[in-house]
């Protein structure tokens, strides 16, 4: 995988887009050091995608094939998001 640094990229961005277009290549942008970014091949963000989707099936299937599932058990968006934030807030946490 490539890097280079944030400044490198602005001023030729082309660079990174040819190592990834052509030369199948990702390219790690990096700040202060650090990793901010990854550009990739499209057809690998389709792929990565792909994968979410599919994991996010399998959750939903689990879920609804759980005992305690109740198709009829509603909850509101606002609701839904303050769970979701708080389930990530507790996964960054570990």
């Amino acid at each position: 995988m490539a890097e280079m640094t944030v400044s490198e990229a602005r001023k030729k961005f082309s660079d990174p887009m040819g190592k990834v277009q052509y030369g199948r290549e990702d390219v790690t942008i990096i700040r202060h050091g650090k990793p901010v970014a990854v550009v990739i091949p499209a057809e690998a963000c389709v792929f990565y995608q792909s994968l979410w989707d599919a994991q996010l099936v399998r959750e939903i299937e689990a879920h609804e094939a759980s005992p305690d599932y109740d198709p009829n058990d509603t909850i509101s968006a606002k609701d839904l998001f303050a769970q979701l934030r708080a389930e990530e807030a507790a996964e960054a946490a570990e």
